[in-house]
């Protein structure tokens, strides 16, 4: 049968084929018009690993083929060199469901110029042996022999290497001595990347997914390539360091369920042209909580979908999405996101919005206006679904605005009606069905709840201000002391004390009734004149201009004694109680109790006349009583000298 005017060939299915027809299949399709080669399952699922000799595709080179399937054939390797022997036409290539290992061929792949597609997924797939067991079909021996096609005339098929690979091939041998360990082999390959091109220069499309990759992404670089689409999930890609330079027309990239835990702040530095980025089902909520700037994210201005489904995101700073400048779409659904805490509002583009799954209870008054904000400028979407959203008077907002922006249809919430709430009082969901109902019922509890809080309020704090009254009154005096104290000492008041902070200027102050003055000018004659002691009397030695409480707070610092003139027109006196408490004060509080007061009762008070504070002092002193004799007169006037000052001989 004539193979010339054939344009697809599938021999998919046939495991006693294996690699030892592809020779010939090779030789019987040269020159043909074939397109499209399928040899996927041509060697059976269980058995030792498969490798590609040159031999196998040398007269492929002489074919158009532009698409060639072989999955599920357990290939482990490809001869170095044989990707000379593709046909330059190829654009697409499926190897998926094998067990690629890395190679030198891995450098050669620059020579396939016209691929643009590639499926190398699911490489070491587990397969089940039950089929093989049921049907009690063992795979025959696939060792190969050798073949007796005439090969001699390579005239189609001479072997093209690059410059580049040729020099890494020698340096190879000579570091082994033409032994290539796995080690060796891995590790100076990829030192040695740069030296080639890696990726074919046409290729668009790669699906490396679901290959047991394990490895930290480290710097790369690549040359000049027109990938469009790189899909690389399913790995263990644990750590993406980068940055990934290269890749400028990359538009779509799928990292997801990689266990990556660390994305540094420079990896998605150069891939700028990304419009979907799929990050799902990794640990990425260690590395974005503390990125308060927005530098992963910061350089993906053209981005328009991002997903970042199940990474434990607990937490999202405020500037996270600051630099998605485009962005259509933001997954972050399957977290444990209690709050949203970034910025909605820098997301000028945002149509959708999927926090479902969370554990959000409400949203914030900033969370909604932000929103209302989206919906005016593009239709928005949110999706708001598995989250324990709480039923409550500190919700009821939130659910008022969910209900008015469903129905006025401001803003679509996917499948409005499946949503529930908890409740307060039995923490059942209640379904949306019904949540209007429910919103009335809340709004009347809600009401009486605030007036009550209202009540309550007002209790407490008129408490606070009469417990605060209360303590004001009781230590008034005490208040007073130290304020005209602390303004004395920081507004430039003259000192209480003289410069040698031994001798005050006075020996006593007197405290005393205006209308007791007679009795004052007697002590004055008797005290000043006669025993020569200094006598601080507000009549005279006030500083005029001043504040009188400055003035009383002065001339008691200033005065060694303070005498309390007694007397019914003493007590009535609001300024006598003022420089009677003072002096109080100034005795506990400056003099450590070295009994600044002293006592002298002009005129007798009836005992129910005289205050507390009073009395307190009476009991706790001694004090002396005015006799008004002559007699009398003379010991009274020695006794206050003596009390004044008893180093005097009065």
């Amino acid at each position: 049968m004539s193979t010339i005017n054939i344009k697809t060939l599938d021999l998919s299915e046939n495991t006693e084929l294996t690699f030892r027809i592809l020779p010939f299949l090779a030789y019987g399709l040269q020159f043909s018009t074939i397109s499209t080669l399928s040899l996927n399952k041509i060697h059976c699922t269980f058995g030792l690993g498969t490798e590609i000799k040159k031999d196998d595709i040398r007269y492929l080179n002489n074919t158009n083929l532009t698409e060639i399937h072989l999955s599920s054939n357990r290939i482990e390797l490809l001869e170095n060199g044989t990707a000379d022997y593709f046909p330059k036409t190829v654009k697409r290539i499926s190897i998926a469901e094998n067990r690629l290992t890395f190679g030198l061929y891995v450098l050669q792949l620059g020579a396939l110029k016209n691929l643009e597609w590639i499926n190398a997924s699911l490489q070491y797939l587990s397969h089940s042996p039950i089929d093989i067991i049921i049907r009690n079909k063992i795979c025959r021996d696939e060792r190969r022999t050798e073949y007796l096609i005439n090969t001699q005339d390579y005239s189609y098929g001479r072997v093209r290497k690059t410059n580049e690979t040729a020099k890494l091939l020698v340096r190879y041998k000579n570091k082994t001595g033409g032994n290539f360990t796995r080690s060796y082999q891995q590790n100076e390959l990829l030192n040695s990347i740069k030296e080639v091109q890696l990726l074919p220069p046409n290729l668009k499309t790669v699906f490396y997914n679901k290959s047991a990759l394990r490895f930290e992404i480290p710097w790369l670089k690549s040359n000049e390539n027109k990938l469009e689409e790189l899909y690389i999930q399913d790995n263990i890609l644990y750590s993406w360091t980068g940055p990934v330079i290269g890749l400028k027309r990359l538009r779509i990239l799928n990292m997801s369920n990689n266990f990556c835990s660390s994305v540094s702040k420079s990896f998605f530095k150069h891939l700028g042209n990304l419009s979907e980025l799929y990050l799902s089902d990794n640990l990425l909520g260690f590395s974005l909580s503390p990125d308060t700037e927005g530098e992963i994210f910061a350089s993906l201005k053209n981005l328009t979908r991002l997903e970042l489904r199940a990474n434990r995101i607990t937490h999202l700073p405020n500037q996270i999405f600051k630099g998605l400048r485009s962005i259509k779409d933001l997954v972050l659904a399957d977290n444990t996101l209690s709050t949203i805490d970034f910025s909605i509002s820098t997301l000028k583009n945002l149509q959708f919005l999927d926090i479902s799954g969370n554990q959000i209870e409400f949203l914030s008054e900033t969370n909604m206006k932000d929103i209302d904000r989206q919906k005016d400028k593009v239709s928005f979407t949110l999706n708001l679904l598995r989250n324990p959203i709480s039923c409550n008077c500190k919700t009821l907002s939130f659910l008022q605005w969910m209900v008015n922006r469903h129905e006025t249809k401001r803003i679509s919430f996917e499948s409005f009606e499946k949503y529930s709430c908890l409740t307060s009082s039995d923490r059942k969901p209640l379904m949306f069905s019904k949540i209007k109902d429910y919103i009335q019922e809340l709004e009347k509890e809600c009401n009486s709840y605030t007036y009550l809080t209202i009540i309550l309020s007002f209790i407490i704090l008129l408490f606070f201000v009469i417990l605060l009254c209360g303590l004001l009154y009781r230590y008034r005096w005490k208040l007073r002391y130290f304020y005209y104290m602390t303004k004395s000492r920081y507004h430039g008041y003259k000192a209480v004390r003289s410069d040698s902070q031994s001798d005050f200027k006075y020996d006593a102050f007197v405290s005393y009734a205006d209308d007791d003055f007679p009795f004052v000018q007697k002590m004055m004659l008797e005290l000043e004149e006669n025993n020569e002691i200094r006598l601080c009397i507000h009549h005279r030695d006030f500083v005029p201009g001043y504040d009188i409480c400055e003035n009383i707070i002065t001339a008691i610092n200033k005065s060694k004694k303070t005498i309390a003139v007694l007397s019914p027109n003493f007590i009535k006196s609001t300024w006598c109680m003022y420089e009677l408490h003072i002096a109080k004060m100034e005795d506990i509080y400056s003099r450590e109790n070295e009994g600044v007061l002293l006592l002298v009762f002009y005129d007798a008070v009836p005992v129910e006349k005289i205050p507390l504070s009073i009395m307190d002092l009476i009991n706790q002193r001694s004090y002396i009583e005015f006799p008004n004799d002559e007699h009398g007169d003379s010991v009274f006037w020695s006794r206050v000298c003596k009390s004044i000052n008893d180093e005097l001989s009065c």
